[in-house]
């Protein structure tokens, strides 16, 4: 039958990534990610038999308009899309619209946010048929085989749903994938590729998936919402495989390695980079890491096997912060990695949050000092959010830092937490200040020169030109 995939048109057409932890609009440099979670989900119902179409949206500035006639003309049974908490309102209201166009379809949402208030959402949205909890792969292939049968939902494990008497039933959990090379390669050629450009090289990129799970703590994530905490690692000849099939099929050799956190299992990442060098691919990748679990000689063998930027999370400067997140990093830490990785030869972004528990106005002037003195590649600055799903949701909850069902604001650009002490507006005005005082600093402007290709200039150019387009409209 026929399913249709979406990455859906938000409110004035903004773009937003809604990808597992990742939930926000547009990534660093205006770059738009893969859809990766849908690629997956695509792959394994075309593996079903199933007619499946993959929309990003956001990719192609498809508004809802636009979408209305391809929606007719395809006539789906089943319509899945993904979620996130800064877009949550629209992408629910969503429902409504596509039960307008296609009323006897099934319309099904996951995501992390949905995932962890799939009662109130269903509650809260009556076109909307179904809750995908947490992974989606298995569930929606479920899901569509009941569709096709003719069969209730109530033995689709990890789904929450809504009868024909309209009671609400949430099923029990589905255990995550644990042989992730059970998994096809995602369905890449249900999108255009072309959309998904590298800012500063501006060629297309693909993500590939080595593992799934993440076992750290971090009270201010929501990646084990999304693919749990047991690291599972797929077998290195499956993922080599899997580049060699992208290159060849879609002519890229540039690669974002998306995971909770690459560098957990050093054994595991040292094998796959040999497999590649001894592949001889010819490939560009980046990755992210946490700045404790790093060496010298695994960044080398990473450099050598084409990595070019290693990003790591270091939240804060104030030891009493990273403590009251669990974090379980030291402050110290972050110069060894980074100094590390810049003596492997590779680029360097970090990533800081302010307004976490324990955070303060001396504390984020640290945290800028910091950033400023490791001379970083690139930075980005994030506001604390207490996303569904991830443990500062609940204490943010329990403390009165935030009101119970209010996300019109939840966003990392700004900062939404009451908490004693530190006003949003403190938080908003030091996060504006330390990229001001970063960027406009001379040694990082000549960095970042340094890193740009011709093609990623001109990409550059075009993403500004759209924005100026879009400013005076």
């Amino acid at each position: 039958m026929n399913i249709l995939l979406l990455n859906p048109p938000a409110e004035f057409n903004k773009k937003f990534i809604r990808e597992g932890r990742c939930t926000q609009e547009q990534g660093a440099w205006g770059t738009l990610w893969p859809p990766i979670s849908l690629a997956m989900t695509g792959a394994v119902l075309e593996k079903d038999g199933q007619d499946v179409r993959i929309i990003d949206c956001p990719a192609s500035s498809i508004s809802f308009e636009a979408l209305e006639p391809e929606m007719r003309q395809f006539n789906p049974r089943l319509v899945i899309w993904s979620t996130g908490t800064p877009s949550i309102a629209g992408d629910l209201a969503f429902a409504e619209a596509v039960k307008k166009i296609l009323p006897a379809c099934t319309t099904a949402v996951f995501g992390t946010h949905v995932t962890v208030l799939d009662r109130q959402c269903l509650q809260a949205t009556p076109a909307l048929d179904c809750i995908i909890r947490n992974e989606p792969e298995l569930t929606a292939s479920e899901l569509a085989q009941a569709i096709a049968s003719q069969k209730d939902f109530s033995a689709i494990a990890g789904l929450t749903w809504r009868n024909t008497a309209g009671a609400i039933i949430a099923n029990p959990a589905r255990p995550f994938i644990d042989n992730l090379d059970s998994l096809p390669y995602p369905a890449w050629h249900l999108l255009d590729h072309q959309k998904y450009v590298l800012p500063l090289k501006g060629r297309p990129f693909l993500i590939i998936v080595p593992q799934r799970g993440c076992p750290f703590n971090c009270t201010f994530c929501t990646g084990q919402t999304f693919y749990g905490k047991k690291l599972r690692v797929r077998a290195t000849e499956n993922v080599i495989a899997e580049l060699k099939y992208d290159m060849e099929r879609f002519g890229v050799r540039d690669f974002f390695v998306w995971a909770e956190t690459f560098v957990i299992d050093r054994q595991h990442v040292a094998e796959l980079c040999q497999a590649i060098l001894d592949a001889g691919l010819k490939i560009s990748w980046t990755c992210n890491s946490r700045i404790d679990i790093v060496d010298a000689d695994l960044l080398k063998l990473m450099k050598r096997a084409g990595c070019w930027m290693i990003s790591y999370g270091i939240e804060s400067a104030d030891q009493k912060v990273l403590d009251a997140v669990r974090k379980g990093t030291r402050v110290e830490q972050a110069a060894l990695a980074v100094g590390l990785a810049r003596a492997a030869g590779l680029k360097t972004a970090g990533h800081f949050i302010f307004g976490l528990p324990g955070d303060s106005e001396e504390a984020m002037k640290k945290t800028l000092k910091l950033s400023r003195s490791l001379k970083l590649d690139v930075a980005q600055f994030y506001s604390a959010v207490p996303f569904p799903g991830c443990n500062l949701y609940d204490e943010a909850l329990e403390k009165g830092w935030i009101e119970p069902g209010d996300f019109v604001s939840f966003s990392q650009s700004s900062s939404v937490m009451r908490m004693p002490g530190l006003s949003p507006d403190t938080v908003d005005r030091n996060r504006a200040a330390a990229y001001r005082q970063f960027y406009l600093n001379p040694m990082t402007w000549l960095r970042t020169v340094r890193m740009f290709e011709w093609e990623g200039i001109k990409s550059l150019l075009r993403t500004v030109g759209e924005f100026l387009r879009w400013s005076v409209r």
